[in-house]
């Protein structure tokens, strides 16, 4: 039989790209036929001239189309045909329940995931910004030093025009208030100048702030301290008493400062009243650190003149001295943004502990790796489920369908899922925010998700993970050949394997890398909340020294001691002006003779009395503790560091200076280097001075057990001593671990996030077992049947798993390696990456692997091989 003959491919092509398809195909049936007989009667060359001929008379401008109420509609956007696909999807979504769940739950954890992070990543982003001048306030500082000299400002404001505003705060603290009617709190507040008002635009309640802050023993109070302390009473002239000591008066009231900020106060106080605590010699001294400096300017791009003629200034402002040191000055001189200050600043001397953008690009990293993670999990699951549905793709297509509207209606489906996911995870989110602001110390109400910015937020990431999970099963379900969809051959394309072993990688490349970066972030906080820092931490009772207690205290040290020290449980009573890690004072220190022209670093100085460091357990290395034996006020102990620093060989009798407070006096002891600051720095020189008047805390050190009772008795003693005293106390080893409070935080969550990473993969794993269980029954089934074991099936059922893992761990480590090691660069004191954490990280993703796919393997490995060999 004479084979039929083909028209030239390129022709046809040309027809099928630019004839109308509502004719198509009619006229490429026709045309073949009479292509066919031409060839039959005239030859192949005449034939395919013919051919080509009437071809072109088919394709546009030439065609004669078919009047409109004749054509085929092929409507792409119906009411009718959009219920058809809900159907359809709805249909599916109940026809497969187990797949529809996994898809679900992995989408809802997914979307959960990303809602919290993205409240806490606003939450971190959102400091200063309720401040209406945000974008015009900066900070003045140098690269070393958050604070500024008092004379700063007034000499700032003469000599640039463009700042319209400028303003001081001094550190004033916790202090316990008290009224007159004997109420009694703490609140925290500062010193400050009374163009505060303008430049922080503070609401005024009740009477002028503007003209209170300018006046001596005065201060302004937030709505919520009048209400603390007066309740309906009228505030305005009433007494608040501070620390049982000083007297203020209260001239206004402002409203409470709304949002995040790193300036939290209850009240302030005039800065004239400052003025009464130092002599005019501090308030002129222009290398005296003593409070923070904050301008206004007119408007924001103002602050390039300012930064391009500070040098100017400082030759100004400095002028009589040296003027390398004057232009090195400058150099260094910094306006911080304010809205930089919590993320992007850890100078000497913060306002507070503030965080790090290096934490906000991290939980950025991880919000966006899970989002993946879950989108990838809907890809590889949809995806396979779509060869289910190759027959109705086919049948479709036959029926007229048309690429898009095919597309639109697998696009459909996965919107479907992605709101309905969505919707439960809004519902998990309400029910993880309270564990979520427990961990993370964070105050996220409920409410906040309804706020129309969040709102927005959500509809975006719905938005976000349908496009990105369902365009890529859409195309993949509309490319199916007609022919091979209705074969319903449920063995995927190589290409289509590919991209789903890609996935799998992908997200174990992701599941590896967290448990790394979890494992080594965990290791590095053991290090912190671990190592031995040269003291004594546990059961350390820290209690604030102020008023009459202090002052009786002071008078009369040995015999109050002696009362407290009455309780068994007591061991040792000492005292001290700063907690560990608390911004101890930064001195100017040398030794006497000062080597000529040699510069010696700042010291940290901190006041102590003879027993602090019994109460610490702090070891001399040489020399004698403080003495009452002793005239000691003149008499200094130093740290290894400092006796390194000052160059001396002997230190016990050498003398030396504290420039800054203008004290002379001999070295009597040296202690051992100990970590008085977090890890995060290194130890600096320390001196000790003997100066039990200036302290302001109480370092009681406790035995363990029965601790409420010798915490009751403490209060009761000092109460008793001096009534009327607030016992506020806290424990060292607390106050220590709160200093690593931000990495304990982040280490947490990823723990937590990473934990929820690997379950959303194993959902996908999970399904995707099931789905090769079922493809490979009867290949299981013959294998059996020939005599394979049990042993024998796992094996190559899993195999191909446990390489796409393996291959995702071998990617994910030297990722992981070099974000770590980045993050480790961040500390002074860090552990060394080591290469059984990535061992461990492949062992634990192979083990929960094989968990995960174990449960299909052994079903369809101990299943009836005759059941298997009927299932096509």
């Amino acid at each position: 039989m004479k084979q039929p003959t083909t028209p030239p491919r390129w022709a046809y092509k040309l027809l099928t790209w630019f004839h109308p398809d509502d004719t198509l195909e009619e006229v490429e049936g026709d045309l073949d036929e009479m292509y066919q007989y031409w060839y039959q009667r005239e030859g192949k060359t005449r034939a395919t001239i013919r051919y080509v001929i009437d071809v072109i008379s088919v394709l546009p401008p030439f065609v004669r189309k078919r009047h409109k109420k004749n054509a085929y509609p092929h409507p792409i956007f119906s009411l009718s045909m959009f219920r058809n696909y809900f159907k359809i999807a709805l249909r599916n979504l109940l026809k497969q329940k187990a797949y529809s769940l996994f898809n679900l739950l992995g989408l809802s954890l997914g979307i959960t995931c990303g809602l919290l992070l993205t409240l806490h990543i606003k939450e971190e982003l959102s400091y200063e910004k309720n401040i209406p001048n945000h974008n015009r306030i900066f900070r003045v500082a140098n690269t070393e030093w958050s604070k500024s000299s008092p004379p700063l400002a007034g000499e700032m404001i003469k000599f640039f025009p463009e700042i319209k505003s400028i303003t001081r705060f001094a550190s004033l603290g916790t202090q316990v208030v008290n009224t007159e009617d004997d109420k009694q709190g703490e609140s925290v507040g500062f010193f400050a100048d009374s163009t505060v008002v303008e430049v922080f635009d503070l609401q005024p309640v009740l009477g002028n702030p503007v003209k209170a802050l300018a006046e001596p023993s005065a201060i302004i109070i937030t709505r919520s301290m009048a209400e603390k302390y007066f309740g309906s009473k009228d505030p305005i002239g009433q007494k608040l008493t501070f620390e049982n000591k000083e007297e203020l008066w209260v001239r206004a009231v402002i409203e409470d400062r709304t949002g995040n900020t790193h300036l939290k106060f209850d009240y302030l106080a005039s800065m004239p009243t400052f003025y009464n605590y130092v002599s005019t010699d501090w308030l002129t001294n222009k290398g005296w650190m003593f409070g923070w400096t904050y301008v206004l300017l007119n408007h924001p791009e103002d602050v390039h003149k300012l930064e391009a003629r500070m040098k100017d200034f400082y030759l100004s402002f400095y002028a009589g001295d040296k003027k390398e040191e004057i232009l090195k000055a400058a150099e260094s001189a910094r306006l911080q943004p304010i809205t930089d200050i919590h993320l992007k600043s850890n100078l000497i001397q913060e306002v507070g502990p503030n965080s790090s953008i290096l934490y906000v690009y991290i939980f950025i990293a991880v919000e966006v790796l899970v989002l993946i993670i879950a989108c990838v999990n809907f890809i590889n699951l949809f995806t396979t489920q779509a060869l289910k549905r190759m027959k109705e793709v086919g049948v479709r297509k036959v029926l007229g369908a048309r690429k898009v509207q095919l597309v639109i209606q697998f696009l459909g489906e996965s919107f479907l899922l992605t709101c309905l996911s969505g919707t439960i995870a809004i519902v998990l989110y309400l029910i993880a925010l309270p564990f979520y602001n427990h961990i993370s110390g964070r105050q996220i109400t409920g409410w906040e998700i309804i706020q129309p910015d969040n709102l927005l937020i959500v509809a975006g990431m719905v938005l976000f993970v349908g496009l990105l999970s369902g365009l890529f099963p859409a195309f993949f379900i509309s490319n199916f050949e007609p022919v091979s969809s209705l074969k319903a051959n449920k063995t995927p394309r190589s290409s289509a394997q590919f991209l789903r072993k890609g996935l799998i990688v992908f997200q174990f490349v992701v599941a590896s890398f967290l448990i790394i970066a979890t494992v080594l972030i965990y290791q590095q906080m053991y290090l912190f909340n671990n190592k031995q820092l040269g003291f004594d931490k546990e059961q350390i009772v820290v209690a604030k020294l102020y008023g009459k207690f202090k002052e009786k205290l002071i008078l009369n040290p040995e015999v109050i001691q002696n009362e407290l020290l009455k309780n068994p449980n007591v061991v040792t009573i000492g005292k001290a002006t700063n907690r560990i890690g608390d911004d101890a004072s930064v001195e100017s220190v040398v030794p006497s003779p000062q080597e000529p022209d040699k510069e010696y670093p700042s010291f940290r100085v901190l006041r102590i009395d003879e027993n602090y460091l019994n109460a610490m357990s702090i070891p001399l290395k040489a020399g004698r503790n403080f003495s009452r034996e002793f005239s000691d006020s003149a008499s200094f102990i130093i740290n290894e560091k400092a006796a390194k620093i000052l160059g001396l060989k002997d230190p016990i009798g050498a003398t030396i200076t504290n420039t800054t407070m203008n004290i002379q006096g001999k070295v009597v002891g040296v202690v051992k280097d100990f970590h008085f600051v977090s890890l995060h720095n290194q130890i600096e020189p320390l001196l000790l001075e003997y100066r039990p008047w200036w302290t302001g805390n109480m370092f009681i050190k406790i035995k363990p057990g029965n601790v409420p009772a010798t915490l009751d008795f403490l209060k009761n003693t000092i109460q008793k001593i001096a009534p009327g005293t607030l016992f506020k106390y806290g424990f060292l080893d607390d106050h220590v671990a709160g200093l690593y409070k931000k990495e304990n935080t982040m280490s947490t969550l990823l723990k937590l996030f990473s934990i929820l990473a690997i379950v959303i993969s194993c959902l996908g794993l999970f399904g995707l077992a099931a789905h090769t269980a079922e493809i490979r029954t009867k290949e299981i089934g013959i294998r059996k049947i020939l005599g394979a074991t049990l042993s024998n099936l796992v094996k190559i059922f899993s195999q191909e798993f446990i390489l796409l893992v393996l291959i995702g761990n071998i990617i994910a480590w030297p990722l992981a390696w070099y974000a770590v090691n980045r993050w480790l660069q961040e500390f002074t004191y860090r552990i060394d990456i080591s290469w059984d954490v990535f061992v461990l990280s492949a062992v634990v993703t192979l083990c929960i692997a094989l968990v995960t796919i174990g449960y299909h393997c052994i079903k369809t490995a101990l299943s009836n091989p005759v059941n298997s060999l009927r299932t096509e």
